[in-house]
């Protein structure tokens, strides 16, 4: 399993895709960062480093759940349709070891990419004088890493069973119903009725993404955590998990 991570890790690292958007997203930091931009929230211009620090830690978050989703959709059907899988079979490896390998490298590759967006973030703590936040944002990584675990989790055990362009689309809707998690509970609220309903089940469904954005945020500016919204989205990544082993492929 090891090796078949190692493997996969390889080739998520070589994909032209990753780059593109990590530079988009450090292109979009560093927009953000600079003095000159004009971005502004209820009509006030976003100079202080709090509110900077925050937009900016919101968009690692969006950009670490998008690059999950592009790197986790064709692991699994790419390496089957490469009719590779037989030399897996031969040497007695089994299916959920063999999805959970592979599985492994998709987390791998967006955490990798997080960090690196992460590393930027803590450049620009250190050049406004913030050095005393670079230290809790090590522990605040972490928190950002199991949202965008939950996005690359789902979009590779949906992979097992579904086309890759329908396990796009899920996934898609998976991390924007995370990410706004907030903003639908407000909505629900207002319309009420079935459509009041679906939502409500889509928001005991799906992990609040974004709440696990705010956890690290408030960790790193020494507010208080939410434990429990923790404990949550680590269960929900177990119960995700169970599907590398629940699910079958048929074998190449």
């Amino acid at each position: 399993m090891k090796v078949i991570m190692i493997n996969a890790l390889k080739e998520r690292i070589r994909r032209k895709e990753l780059y593109v958007v990590m530079v988009i997203g450090i292109f979009m930091i560093l927009f953000c960062g600079s003095n000159s931009t004009s971005i502004t929230i209820n009509g006030e211009p976003l100079t202080g480093f709090r509110n900077m620090f925050m937009v900016m830690h919101v968009l690692i978050h969006v950009v670490g759940c998008i690059l999950a989703v592009i790197l986790s959709i064709n692991t699994i059907p790419r390496e089957y349709e490469r009719h590779n899988s037989h030399l897996v079979w031969v040497r007695g490896i089994s299916q959920t070891a063999y999805h959970g390998g592979l599985a492994a490298a998709n987390l791998a590759a967006s955490a990798i990419a997080v960090g690196i967006l992460y590393l930027v973030l803590a450049g620009y703590a250190a050049v406004k004088g913030y050095t005393v936040y670079v230290p809790k944002m090590i522990p605040a990584y972490l928190i950002v890493v199991v949202s965008v675990s939950l996005v690359s989790l789902w979009a590779s055990v949906l992979s097992i069973c579904l086309p890759s362009f329908l396990t796009g689309v899920l996934t898609a809707g998976f991390a924007m119903v995370g990410i706004l998690h907030g903003f639908l509970e407000l909505f629900r609220s207002i319309v009420g009725g079935a459509s009041g309903l679906c939502i409500s089940i889509l928001l005991r469904v799906i992990p609040d993404l974004n709440g696990l954005q705010k956890q690290a945020y408030h960790l790193i500016m020494g507010e208080h955590v939410d434990a429990h919204l923790l404990w949550t989205a680590l269960l929900a990544l177990w119960v995700i998990a169970t599907g590398l082993i629940v699910l079958r492929k048929k074998e190449a």
